[in-house]
């Protein structure tokens, strides 16, 4: 994935932070986007109920367990199964600045989620360049068909004029 956003961002002529950001952005927004689905909604609420709850309730209480295991289970509805995924052997570094209010949007969101930050701009990153990359390709195919189109026409001959040089 490093390399692929090198190359990107080498292509558009920015730096790779520059281009993590905005994919890191693009990609929160698609997530945040579902909160219109009253499904998702719902869930996102008992999650974060569940998390308030389990705050409350002291860590000697015989029901701490099972508040812990009903908020992860809730959580997991929200941010699915994938969050937290370990450190890949190998992995790049990238220092990216975010704009303070979305990264406290970010901790909350992770909070209730029980992601890590980590996990989350990383779960962004990736479907940014994803959304990125879908969009290029439907933009060359696109950019392909016209171009097919144009050449279909003019190879083509005009009315009563013989064929088009």
């Amino acid at each position: 994935m490093f390399r692929l956003l090198c190359d990107l961002a080498e292509s558009m002529g920015s730096s790779v932070a520059e281009l993590c950001q905005s994919m890191i952005l693009t990609g929160s927004i698609y997530e945040y986007a579902r909160f219109g689905d009253t499904d998702h909604m719902g869930r996102f609420v008992a999650a974060a109920q569940s998390s308030k709850l389990l705050e409350k309730v002291d860590e000697e209480s015989a029901f701490k367990g099972t508040l812990r295991l009903l908020a992860r289970t809730a959580s997991i509805g929200v941010s699915g199964p994938t969050r937290n995924v370990p450190h890949i052997e190998g992995s790049e570094l990238i220092h990216v600045r975010l704009p303070q209010g979305f990264v406290g949007r970010i901790d909350l969101y992770a909070k209730v989620t029980k992601s890590s930050r980590s996990a989350l701009l990383t779960r962004y990153l990736q479907k940014g360049i994803l959304l990125y990359m879908s969009s290029q390709r439907t933009l060359m195919t696109a950019i392909t068909n016209a171009v097919q189109s144009n050449e279909h026409k003019t190879s083509g001959t005009t009315a009563g004029h013989g064929p088009i040089t």
